[in-house]
């Protein structure tokens, strides 16, 4: 009998602390941190096999190249309608999320005179390059260099004094861009220029 009231008193502690046992290793394991994923690095092969849009026009890179040609070809005309060309490349992070972005230079030739240049802002999305804004930097300038520092893109490159000809830019540039998010959006923004 003393057995039976000695269990009668130890059995409500028993549940109790079993119940407090049990929350208490639920909380410990939700308190874990995930794993943390590590994202891929970029690589200048994924930006040259890469989407992007140069004058709202969709284009993909094979091997650094894109080439559009027509159906009919004019024997007075260039082979192709144009083609565009990645012409260097820079990584280091755009957008402030600690992982490394790419900015991109491309060469438009529609086959006459001119080659327009224009820079595009690639973010790192789970390791694929993802094109989010493109500028235009001129026709027939001479890129000197690229580099990411502190989320800001810098641009050394010859352009056009007055009396220079198109093929031959004398000017030396500088140009910094940032990418800023407006509206959910990512834009290439002009943070600063002047001569180098």
């Amino acid at each position: 009998m003393t057995n039976m009231r000695i269990m009668r008193k130890l059995l409500p502690v028993m549940l109790i602390l079993g119940a407090v046992f049990y929350v208490s290793t639920v909380d410990s394991r939700e308190n874990i941190p995930d794993t943390p994923v590590e994202i891929p690095s970029l690589t200048i092969t994924a930006l040259e096999n890469s989407a992007y849009t140069l004058n709202k026009t969709a284009i993909k890179l094979h091997n650094g190249k894109y080439i559009k040609t027509s159906r009919t070809k004019d024997n007075s005309q260039p082979p192709y309608d144009f083609k565009v060309e990645l012409v260097t490349a820079a990584f280091g992070d755009l957008n402030n999320d600690g992982i490394k972005d790419a900015a991109v230079v491309l060469a438009w030739d529609g086959g006459g005179s001119g080659t327009f240049y224009y820079l595009a802002a690639i973010v790192n999305q789970e390791g694929k390059p993802l094109n989010v804004s493109t500028v235009h930097l001129g026709d027939s300038v001479n890129i000197k260099s690229i580099n990411i520092s502190s989320g800001t893109i810098t641009l050394d490159l010859l352009t056009h004094n007055f009396r220079d000809p198109m093929c031959c830019p004398t000017k030396k540039s500088r140009y910094k861009y940032k990418l800023v998010e407006i509206d959910k959006q990512y834009k290439l923004i002009l943070s600063g220029s002047g001569l180098k």
